[in-house]
């Protein structure tokens, strides 16, 4: 029985937590990952973002890779999710992460 109690308590909890707001004062940054980049850096955002806030999108930086030319920005390694380019504003509701999308060079 004290089992069965403990396990609808922390169902309960879960369901409370889920449905709470993020802090108000809770920062998040901007990170740009090469994404298999052969030499150089990406740009690093150093700025620190509330929730509601717009980031301004860096450019690739140094980052090179070899055989392929940086295209744009994405929020997914595969290049599947929201496509940014240099100068693009987003708006910000937690961690970003942005991953460089190359294509292959003629």
């Amino acid at each position: 029985m004290k089992k069965l109690v403990l396990v609808l308590v922390v169902i309960l909890a879960a369901f409370v937590f889920v449905g709470c707001s993020p802090d108000p004062e809770a920062t998040y940054r901007v990170t740009y990952n090469g994404n298999g980049n052969t030499s150089g850096f990406p740009l690093n955002d150093t700025n620190e973002y509330k929730a509601g806030d717009e980031a301004t999108v860096l450019s690739p930086g140094t980052l090179l890779r070899t055989g392929f030319t940086f295209q744009r920005w994405n929020t997914r390694a595969d290049g599947t999710g929201s496509s940014y380019s240099e100068g693009d504003k987003l708006t910000i509701n937690g961690a970003v992460f942005l991953y460089a999308v190359w294509t292959v060079r003629p």
